[in-house]
C-alpha cells in the first residue's frame, strides 16, 4: 500500500530514458546495463508507464523507450500515481474502519489527511527535469 520501492525503480527506469537531451529510443537492456532493477519487475513497470501515458515504445531494430512528453511536463506525482497508489499512503486517509467516527476522528483530520496532502504536494512540485538535474554535471562524476 502507498508508495514502494516500485516507484523508486520507475522513477531510475525513466530517467535513463530521459537521459541528458536523449532524443533517441532507449531499450529496456541499455537501461538495466545502467541500474539494478530485475528484468521482470522493469518490464511491468515499463506497462504501467506506457498504460499511463509517460512513455511510448517502437519496435524494432532501432526501437525502445522514449518519454511521450517533455522532461519537465512529467511530475513526480504522475510517475508515483502509474506505478502506486499514492492515495493509500496512510491506511487511516482511504479505510473508513479504521477508527470508530471517521468523520470527527481528529488524528485523521489533523494529522494523515495533511500528511497526504503535503506528500502529494512535494511531488507535484518536482518534475523529471528536475530530477536530471544538472546534466553536464552530474556526466563529470
Amino acid at each position: 500500500m502507498g508508495i514502494t520501492i516500485k516507484s523508486e525503480y520507475a522513477f531510475k527506469i525513466l530517467l535513463e530514458i530521459a537521459g541528458c537531451e536523449q532524443t533517441k529510443p532507449v531499450s529496456l537492456a541499455a537501461v538495466l546495463g545502467k541500474i539494478r532493477v530485475p528484468k521482470e519487475f522493469a518490464e511491468k513497470i515499463m506497462v504501467e508507464l506506457k498504460e499511463a501515458g509517460i512513455i511510448h515504445s517502437t519496435r524494432g531494430r532501432k526501437g525502445g523507450y522514449r518519454l511521450t512528453r517533455s522532461a519537465d511536463e512529467i511530475t513526480a506525482l504522475d510517475v508515483v500515481k502509474a506505478v502506486d497508489n499514492p492515495d493509500k499512503i496512510i491506511k487511516c486517509t482511504f479505510d473508513e474502519t479504521c477508527c470508530d467516527n471517521p468523520s470527527t476522528c481528529v488524528i485523521r483530520l489533523m494529522i494523515w489527511e495533511k500528511l497526504k496532502e503535503a506528500v502529494e504536494k512535494t511531488l507535484e512540485s518536482v518534475t523529471l527535469k528536475d530530477l536530471l538535474g544538472n546534466c553536464s554535471e552530474m556526466n563529470r562524476r
